[in-house]
Parts: structure tokens; sequence; C-alpha cells
């Protein structure tokens, strides 16, 4: 967000109010997915407790409205303030909400097209609020290489969709190592002045993210191996 923020604090306020609104229309999708559409699964994956599912179907077209509504609302405050890509920002949410029909109710091959397109829009929306047309294949750029295409293969790798893909078997590793090429990937796109320089620190962030993640992952699993052995030692594990 305070990449194209331009030092504005109002502008940052506005920012966080566009992600709250794109997550207005976005919990939609899974709220509709969490309270319908899994009941019709095989093997779904269930996020919700049990006692909650006839709640969730009682409230659902409630839940639903409410988030439209305020969506709407808000989106209208938006566009009064920033209304340079209204119809780009229009056209966005409705694809949102299409893409998000498809991807919850078919599954298989067709969800590694649905899932990224979701990731996508996801933080597209609220830039497009702010970003003159003109930058906007810039933000584009950004957000496939730093957030969409790693989503991807580790969502592809872990449906076993594509079966030369392994990265699932150490995902904090293949993290690493992807942020390592994108990093310097966009050092030479900012050199060559095609992303702003603040793209590369934005990349940096979710590199340091991520070797930090891994050293507290790794750390804590010493800590549980060696209380683990200690317990054994003594006979207090049983």
């Amino acid at each position: 967000m305070a990449i194209f923020s331009n030092g504005k604090w109002e502008n940052l306020l506005y920012w966080c109010l566009a992600f709250f609104t794109l997550f207005c229309f976005y919990e939609c999708g899974y709220i509709f997915n969490e309270g319908v559409c899994v009941r019709f699964e095989k093997n779904p994956t269930i996020r919700i407790p049990e006692p909650f599912f006839s709640d969730i179907l009682h409230h659902l077209e409630n839940l639903i409205t409410i988030r439209l509504v305020i969506g709407t609302v808000f989106s209208w405050i938006l566009l009064n303030k920033f209304p340079e890509n209204t119809n780009l920002y229009i056209a966005l949410v409705l694809l949102l909400l299409v893409v998000y029909s498809i991807h919850n109710f078919y599954r298989g091959i067709i969800n590694i097209v649905t899932m990224p397109l979701e990731v996508l829009l996801k933080y597209l929306i609220p830039i497009s609020v702010f970003v003159k047309i003109d930058e906007i294949c810039q933000a584009l750029i950004i957000v496939m290489l730093v957030v969409v295409v790693v989503r991807t293969v580790e969502y592809a790798s872990k449906k076993k969709y594509v079966s030369w893909i392994r990265v699932t078997r150490n995902v904090d590793v293949f993290r690493i190592k992807y942020y390592i090429v994108i990093n310097i990937i966009l050092g030479m796109l900012a050199y060559k002045d095609v992303v702003p320089v603040a793209a590369c620190g934005l990349s940096l962030l979710f590199l340091l993210y991520r070797i930090g993640s891994y050293i507290a992952i790794k750390r804590l699993q010493s800590v549980i191996t060696v209380i683990n052995n200690s317990r054994k030692m003594h006979g207090t594990d049983k």
C-alpha cells in the first residue's frame, strides 16, 4: 500500500478502506463455499465446526447480503474520491464474483486457473482504485511475481494437479529460493525502470519474512525434539 500512497496518510487510510471493501466481496465466496459447496464434496476440507453448519445455512442469505451492501456502500465512497478507474474497478469486482462462483461449483483441474485469478483479483481490485491506468501493468507484474505465481505453484503441488511439482515436501525452503530469484528479477526490472524501486523492497520484505519463519520453525522443532527426548529418558512420555 505504501508504494502507491505517495507518502500521504490520507491515501493510506483509503487503501485500508479499499482492502476492507474487497474482503466484504471476497468473504461472500468463502461463506457460500464453507456453508453450501463443501456438503457436496467427497473429501471436503472442513473449516467450520459441525454445530455451526446449521447456523451458517440459516443465515446464509443475510450473511452474504450484509457484505454485499457494505462492500457496495464503501465502493461508492472510494469511487467518489478516486473516480478515474471506476469502470475497471466495477469490472474487476464482478469478475471476482464470477470466478469465485466457478471455483466453488467446479472442482478439478480448472481450479489451477480459478485459484490464481482469485488471488490476483484480491490484490488488484484495491490497487485499481488508486493507481493510474498506465501504472496498472506495473502493479500487475508486482502482484504476479510476489504473490500469485508462488501461491499457484504451491496450490498445484498440494492438490497434485501437476505430478512433477513437489514443492510441498519442503514449502519453506521453496519459498526462500523463490523470493531470492524474484528479488533478482525485480532488481533488474527496477534497474530498467520497468517497475518502481519500491517494489524491490516489497519482495525483499517477503524474503526476510520467509527466512525468519523458516528459522523460527526449525528452532521450535529443535526445542520440541529436546523436550520429547528428555521425557523419554525420564519415562515421563507415557
